[in-house]
């Protein structure tokens, strides 16, 4: 019988017919639940709604998220497609069907409006790539509810970009104490950057870590919104901006980037020494120094573009109280050294380096 209406929906031209077969096709192939369909039939199905999608109307597109989104009885193609309609029309498939592709979520989290990006944030089978997409790319209520989802894993780079969340954004501290709270790999991890003496964690979580008052932090911190920028339509912080502004994914360029913004060369120091694998006091002394060779060459191992270059020496010269003029100069000087071949990025630096500013 499936069969059959399929062959029949697959010689129908008209839109409006077709259309109106569509959503009695999709009702009946729902509701038989004594006939799980095979995976011919599932693949037929698929394909030819597929192949006709284009010209099915809004209440034939709204039909087959209503029945279909949260079953297996689409093929991922079809679930992805559905996805790319509108927010109203794709919100369930987004937030709860299990035939979606893994490379149609990452295209949400890369792409997706806020939100989709929300309703993919409550997912059970997020990977720790499209976590960190999304931290980079998504607004502060986005962050939220990947906080909230116990799912949810965060790599080494998306916890580090959450602490540098939670330094200007006092909900976002309170959303990482109350994950910490219940979640014994999160509050681990805290951990293991504490012990690092990492700069990046807000001294009130550094505190409220090694006194175990996490339940307190998360209770007392009020929301603020100081310093919120408007983009079409959607509110951000002026670190979430940053980060959208800087490069539009978390990468080490950006994450550096927003530091000097924030004028926080110690965490600067910390994150480039860890990449290039030089002791924090090294680091330090080597950009304090008068060696333009020197720290020229130390960042040319962490691999930073001539523009995240450029604004480190702008946030370099702020910080030690110098001059701006010979910026131009130097980040062409750095230009020119990337186009030749280097040692790979995070291998420790020759020693000529280390005597440069011993």
């Amino acid at each position: 019988m499936l069969r059959e209406q399929l062959e029949q929906l697959a010689r129908i031209k008209e839109p409006e017919a077709r259309s109106k077969l569509i959503r009695t096709l999709v009702g009946e192939y729902a509701r038989s639940e004594d006939h799980e369909p095979t995976e011919m039939e599932r693949e037929l199905f698929s394909r030819i709604v597929l192949s006709v999608f284009d010209q099915l109307d809004r209440a034939a597109r709204y039909e087959l998220v209503v029945r279909l989104a949260k079953t297996d009885r689409i093929i991922p193609d079809l679930a992805d497609r559905l996805a790319q309609e509108d927010y109203e029309l794709s919100e369930p498939v987004i937030e709860c069907s299990p035939m979606i592709s893994q490379n149609g979520l990452m295209q949400i989290a890369k792409n997706g409006g806020n939100d989709k990006r929300k309703s993919t944030a409550k997912r059970p089978d997020l990977s720790e790539e499209m976590t960190d997409t999304m931290i980079a790319r998504a607004s502060r209520d986005v962050v939220h509810e990947l906080l909230h989802n116990m799912a949810a894993p965060f790599s080494v780079r998306g916890t580090l970009a959450l602490l540098i969340f939670a330094n200007t954004e006092a909900d976002v501290l309170a959303g990482i104490a109350r994950r910490a709270l219940e979640d014994e790999e999160f509050l681990q991890t805290q951990m293991d950057i504490l012990e690092t003496n990492c700069p990046l964690i807000p001294p009130p979580l550094k505190k409220a870590l090694e006194t175990g008052e996490l339940q307190r932090l998360a209770k007392t911190i009020e929301e603020r919104h100081d310093g919120s920028i408007d983009l079409d339509g959607i509110t951000y912080s002026r670190h979430e901006a940053s980060i959208q502004i800087a490069n539009g994914e978390l990468s080490f360029d950006a994450i550096l980037r927003t530091l000097f913004e924030e004028g926080r060369l110690d965490a600067a120091i910390w994150l480039i020494s860890r990449k290039i694998n030089l002791a924090d006091e090294v680091v330090s002394d080597t950009l304090k120094s008068d060696a333009d060779g020197a720290i020229m060459r130390l960042m040319l191992q962490t691999g930073i573009h001539e523009k995240t270059y450029r604004d480190f020496l702008k946030a370099r010269c702020a910080w030690l109280d110098r001059s701006t003029r010979s910026i131009p100069e130097l980040v062409m000087r750095y230009k020119s050294e990337l186009k030749k071949p280097h040692q790979n990025p995070g291998q420790p630096p020759s020693q000529s380096l280390l005597k440069a500013v011993t």
